[in-house]
């Protein structure tokens, strides 16, 4: 078995699920139940593997439960994304503006809502442009792509893509825009994330190959990225580049990863998952959170919080969820 067998999304989110039951000081009968379950399939067994490298810092214990020989995660899952999705093409050919004047300013918040790509809450997409571009769409995702004779755009209104670049016979320049100013790649795979249309900074992150960001006002400033790097940007500067988490991609196998994680953004990224409201009371937003959790099932992953935490899970209703004290 290698890194390209692809391995059912229930097992994926057992793994992660043992990830956080053996972190919480585990019974000899959990343990026991782990290594029955991890010997009982090679698929086990290779989720387990493929843990691994998510699992490194987030606990020894957890850690020394792993192998510690395996590919890195990015690679994985760029690989097996390729093979494992449904494809869709599509074709915009809708004429558009040039790299300047490509400043999203004037965009209102309702071009989101009408966007030709979108994810609902849980949902994620992977389109084949006409390029062969791959694009995948996370969870309450708004993109919009618009190819004509000079360029091939991406515009991200909200939310977070994975960029796979195709080649273009025409040798058109491929862009990816959003409010804070353009992305252009260089034959590479890249993942972007822009938190709102109306705010917050851009990420990106690097998986193979190299971008150039350019902010909107920060005229001749550009900032290269290569393989392994991430940095984040606003309309008038960028950050220095860091080193690439590897559990930056784990959304594309339904994992949310937190490495000593304030329970309130825990929560606020569970609540990207989920329709309706999930919200986190005050009084223990403060408390940190090391773990792996699978957002296909956010109900689950609330009753683990339960179980790790000092915090109790309050529903008004389904779609009104609040994470309080115990």
């Amino acid at each position: 078995m290698n890194a390209t067998t692809r391995i059912d999304a229930t097992i994926v989110a057992q793994a992660a699920d043992w990830v956080v039951k053996l972190q919480t000081a585990p019974s000899a009968r959990h343990r026991a139940a782990f290594e029955r379950w991890r010997a009982s399939s090679p698929l086990h067994e290779e989720a387990w593997r493929r843990m691994a490298d998510m699992m490194q810092g987030l606990d020894d214990n957890v850690a020394q439960l792993a192998p510690n020989t395996v590919r890195p995660i990015v690679e994985r899952v760029a690989t097996r994304q390729q093979k494992r999705r449904r494809t869709i093409a599509r074709l915009l050919a809708i004429p558009g503006a040039g790299v300047v004047g490509w400043s999203l300013v004037d965009v209102a918040p309702w071009r989101g809502w009408t966007a030709g790509y979108r994810t609902a809450a849980g949902e994620r997409r992977e389109f084949v442009l006409a390029d062969n571009t791959r694009l995948t769409l996370n969870t309450n995702t708004a993109a919009d792509v618009r190819f004509d004779a000079q360029q091939r755009r991406i515009t991200l209104y909200s939310g977070e893509i994975l960029v796979v670049s195709g080649h273009d016979p025409a040798g058109r320049p491929l862009h990816v825009a959003t409010r804070n100013g353009v992305i252009t790649p260089i034959g590479t795979r890249f993942v972007v994330r822009q938190p709102d249309e109306t705010g917050g900074d851009t990420q990106v992150g690097v998986l193979e190959g190299a971008v150039e960001i350019r902010p909107d006002n920060a005229a001749g400033r550009v900032l290269t990225l290569t393989h392994g790097q991430t940095a984040s940007f606003n309309r008038s500067e960028y950050v220095e580049p860091t080193a690439l988490d590897t559990s930056t991609t784990a959304w594309l196998d339904g994992l949310l990863v937190a490495r000593n994680m304030r329970l309130a953004d825990l929560i606020a990224e569970l609540a990207r998952y989920r329709r309706g409201i999930l919200r986190c009371d005050p009084t223990v937003g403060a408390l940190r959170v090391t773990g792996i959790f699978s957002v296909q099932d956010t109900d689950k992953a609330l009753r683990l919080l339960e179980n790790i935490l000092p915090v109790s899970v309050q529903s008004r209703t389904r779609y009104w969820v609040t994470v309080t004290q115990r």
